[in-house]
């Protein structure tokens, strides 16, 4: 029996190796987020895939040329049209901000989709911004500031820069189970509801990231992080 030669498996050319690097690419851009950067891996793998075909075999294999081929040319067309709608993209430093913290799950794109619908508002020392009982018709982010949470038990809690109020209500649906007044005056962000799901529902990616979002601030709000 013949033994198993391991160096053998390394001992390849440079078309063999272009064939190993289109499958690490593609299996590569499996794991990004970012659309634009997973078509850029996927032109590579496809590039790498279509030379190893055409050069790397006995014979040329046109049908896999033809078909790397055409990825290349449409993941290309949606790169030049998502770099396009990019260059578009500026953040305020408070945005940018947010952006580096908070969302930085999203791509710029989609974290862009959130703040065009969404309004920055000021509240002063002492101002009721969550009745408990009533119906909610905003989800909000403390940007700077403090507000205390009263529960129907008595029980009080502080929420500082960065902690969400009101996401409980818009992923269960229902009243506010709390009230929450500013003991400081303090600026958020807030979005309508309506127009969050709305905005949540046309870009299903995006609404798994902030569900990741809300899991984050839950997890810091039981941690005593907010």
């Amino acid at each position: 029996m013949p033994s198993f030669d391991a160096t053998a498996f390394f001992d390849i050319g440079i078309f063999q190796a272009l064939g190993h690097l289109s499958f690490i690419l593609l299996a590569t851009s499996f794991l990004l987020r970012d659309i634009l950067h997973l078509r850029l891996v996927a032109i590579t793998a496809a590039t790498s895939n279509a030379v190893f075909s055409y050069y790397g075999l006995d014979s040329p294999n046109l049908i896999v040329v033809f078909w790397q081929t055409v990825f290349v040319a449409i993941n290309t067309v949606w790169c030049i049209s998502l770099i396009r709608q990019r260059r578009g993209i500026s953040f305020t430093d408070e945005e940018r901000e947010l952006y580096g913290t908070i969302f930085r799950a999203f791509s710029a794109l989609e974290f862009m989709k959130l703040m065009r619908i969404a309004r920055w508002e000021a509240a002063k020392d002492g101002e009721v911004l969550v009745n408990a009982g009533s119906e909610l018709d905003s989800v909000m982010l403390i940007y700077n500031g403090e507000a205390e949470v009263r529960l129907s038990d008595g029980a009080t809690r502080r929420l500082r820069d960065g902690a969400f109020i009101g996401e409980m209500s818009f992923i269960r649906g229902g009243a506010a189970t709390a009230t929450v007044q500013t003991v400081q005056p303090t600026r958020y962000v807030a979005w309508s509801k309506s127009d969050l799901r709305g905005v949540l529902d046309r870009n299903p990616a995006m609404r798994s990231t902030m569900q990741t979002v809300f899991s984050e601030d839950l997890t810091n709000k039981l941690l005593g992080g907010s």
